[in-house]
């Protein structure tokens, strides 16, 4: 059992019958998944102040801060990109419960592993595309069009990050299945 808040009841540890290994690889993705969350966190609020300051020139000043719109696009698509294993891991993707609800146990689970074996298979695809173009467009030196005319390998890394994280995510979500534990772990998710 484990204290959920400073006047909350403890919470059963989802894991407690898990051998070391599972428990310390879900600590880890757990922290590097928070650590994500508060780099997205920090990107919402640059995002808000730039775009205050954009409109602040444009509308009010009468002069427009042209680059503000290209970094605000990099930015929306790292946030996503950050977002992606946590969201796996705390079971907030989009899913239909009509039908396995309806399920029995075992078909739950069968339907588990194969969610997250198709992420896995997705976020492979990802990655190895997401590779190959920050690769690519490093070797060319291929800059951005716009105001900033930054590489653009370094906006398509948040793929990369994001595309790996997604596998790492999914990764444990089946191994925990597969040792008889939810893929998604309930008890701390707020």
């Amino acid at each position: 059992m484990t204290p959920s808040g400073p006047d909350e009841s403890p919470v059963p540890d989802p894991l407690a019958g898990a051998g070391p290994v599972l428990r310390a690889a879900d600590r880890w993705l757990g922290r590097l998944a928070f650590l994500l969350v508060v780099v997205g966190v920090v990107g919402v609020l640059l995002l808000t102040v730039l775009t205050g300051y954009s409109v602040f020139w444009r509308y009010v000043l009468g002069v427009p801060i042209t680059w503000i719109d290209e970094l605000s696009g990099y930015l929306v698509v790292s946030l996503v990109m950050v977002g992606v294993a946590e969201a796996l891991r705390r079971g907030d993707h989009i899913n239909v419960d009509l039908l396995v609800g309806r399920l029995g146990p075992r078909g739950q689970r069968l339907v588990a592993i194969w969610g997250m074996l198709a992420a896995i298979a997705f976020g492979v695809v990802l990655l190895a595309d997401a590779v190959d173009a920050v690769l690519g467009v490093h070797a060319m030196g291929l800059v951005s069009e716009g105001y900033l005319e930054i590489g653009m390998w370094i906006p398509q890394s948040a793929i990369v990050l994001g595309a790996a994280m997604l596998i790492v995510a999914a990764a444990m979500a089946l191994i925990r299945v597969l040792a008889g534990f939810p893929a998604v772990d309930r008890s701390r998710i707020d």
